[in-house]
């Protein structure tokens, strides 16, 4: 019987970096509007989007764990997006 190969050292500082790269620019996103006085911006991790889909749901955990609110953008100009955003 075939077994699934191992995940290796180098599988997984490729995942770390990524999820990595991802929570960077959401934090760039985060300070941008907080300057801004706001409490809300784009959450720049889609679950639909091929490069990010398969880190989506750590990046999302890692950020709920800090006491973020992840939301679906909504309604603009009566489109449903399929965005979401991040509140503080």
């Amino acid at each position: 019987m075939t077994e699934p190969m191992m995940i290796t050292k180098n599988m997984r500082n490729d995942r770390a970096e990524k999820v990595s790269k991802i929570i960077e620019n959401i934090n760039r996103n985060i300070k941008r509007a907080s300057e801004q006085g706001l409490h809300e911006c784009y959450f720049a991790c889609s679950k639909d989007s091929y490069s990010e889909a398969p880190f989506y749901k750590e990046v999302r955990e890692r950020f709920e764990s800090y006491g973020y609110r992840i939301k679906p953008t909504g309604y603009i100009d009566g489109v449903w997006q399929r965005t979401e955003h991040i509140e503080w």
